[in-house]
């Protein structure tokens, strides 16, 4: 009994300690650093659209949640507190925690959005540059009031886990006609194809048909050290933004230029994860001296692992056609050209870049002059 007592009691100081002040990095464990190339032509800001304080059901901070951010080599984030309820603890101002990141976040290099999770009944929706998180309107229980009240403030709305099981008890988005009018009627202009580990079809079916923004996110509630190792990173948003500013990523957000990087995967489209591979990697390729072997030496200079499998008509000298460009490493494949060639193309299917539900990404590698 003593040693569980010892125990609860080492955990609320921890906890307090991060709550009220200290540095999530000095707890002694650091979450993943994240490293992705721009491509050409935009920044790819790496961004997390939904997350929470001690002034709704999170357990931190706001300062707290900027600290972890900037660790983690963030370039956005939004707190979105839930606008409905707080904390009795907490001061009963919505604007409070925006307040309170933003003044903790003067002359550091993040993005940061104000927003809200306006969640007044179980389908939960995020308002992205809101005016005023504290407005009555948008704690209306009926969601087409809240979210009009959100577009009033010129927000951008996105509806967030749509296989929440809470609401949807098979894990499944569903297709609900009140939400699909909005989307037609530009109320909801984004979806959460990606909440955490979820990842949900239907949603992303939705993206494709109604032309609207995908979207990813931690939700985080806890403290990021804590459930985010260097080999564990959370759920973000890649925004491919023309200028690091709060405009910049609103542009790109109502432009449809975002991808999700969850867990090994990334989802998005093609024409911007296509030249995030290549940005990804630098590419040398030669023969062995006397042979046809064409020696390719890939090094990948970001997070990602490419899981790749090859689909065109030479084969591999050093292992079957299945092989993965593991992320900040060197990878070897030697390839049986039959003859000393000027160049060629090696056919790939990238099976951990989804383009489409149920599409991986394929691509060619070009190797010239050789």
């Amino acid at each position: 009994m003593m040693k569980k007592l010892l125990f609860l009691l080492t955990l609320i100081i921890i906890i307090s300690k991060v709550a009220y002040g200290q540095s999530v990095h000095d707890l002694g464990t650091d979450s993943a650093h994240f490293q992705i190339p721009d491509i050409p032509g935009y920044y790819t800001l790496k961004c997390d659209f939904h997350m929470h304080t001690v002034f709704s059901d999170g357990v931190v901070w706001p300062h707290i949640r900027v600290d972890e951010a900037i660790g983690e080599g963030l370039d956005a984030i939004s707190i979105t507190d839930h606008v409905e309820y707080h904390r009795k603890e907490v001061e009963d101002n919505h604007m409070v925690p925006y307040e309170i990141a933003k003044k903790h976040a003067e002359d550091k290099d993040l993005i940061l959005i104000l927003g809200g999770e306006i969640s007044a009944s179980r389908d939960h929706f995020n308002a992205l540059f809101l005016k005023n998180t504290d407005e009555p309107a948008l704690r209306d229980t009926l969601p087409a009031k809240r979210i009009a009240a959100a577009n009033k403030q010129e927000a951008f709305v996105f509806w967030n886990h749509p296989g929440w099981t809470a609401k949807y008890k098979d894990g499944n988005c569903p297709r609900n006609e009140e939400f699909i009018e909005l989307m037609k009627a530009g109320q909801i202009k984004g979806i959460e194809v990606c909440n955490g580990d979820g990842y949900w079809e239907g949603a992303h079916d939705l993206v494709q048909e109604f032309d609207l923004t995908l979207i990813g996110n931690s939700d985080i509630h806890g403290v990021s050290a804590y459930q985010y190792q260097p080999d564990k990173h959370r759920t973000i948003t890649l925004v491919f933004a023309r200028e690091k500013t709060v405009e910049g990523v609103r542009e790109a957000l109502l432009n449809h230029r975002t991808a999700i990087y969850q867990g090994d995967h990334l989802i998005g489209p093609e024409d911007l994860l296509k030249p995030l591979f290549f940005e990804s990697l630098d590419i040398e390729t030669e023969y062995r001296e006397g042979t046809s072997l064409a020696r390719m030496t890939i090094t990948n200079n970001s997070d990602f692992d490419f899981m790749c499998e090859n689909k065109s008509l030479f084969k591999f000298y050093n292992g079957i056609h299945f092989f993965t460009i593991k992320a900040h490493a060197k990878t070897t494949i030697i390839v049986k050209t039959l003859e000393q060639l000027s160049g060629f193309s090696l056919d790939l299917l990238v099976h951990n870049v989804l383009v489409a539900p149920g599409k991986s990404m394929e691509l060619a590698i070009t190797v010239e002059d050789l």
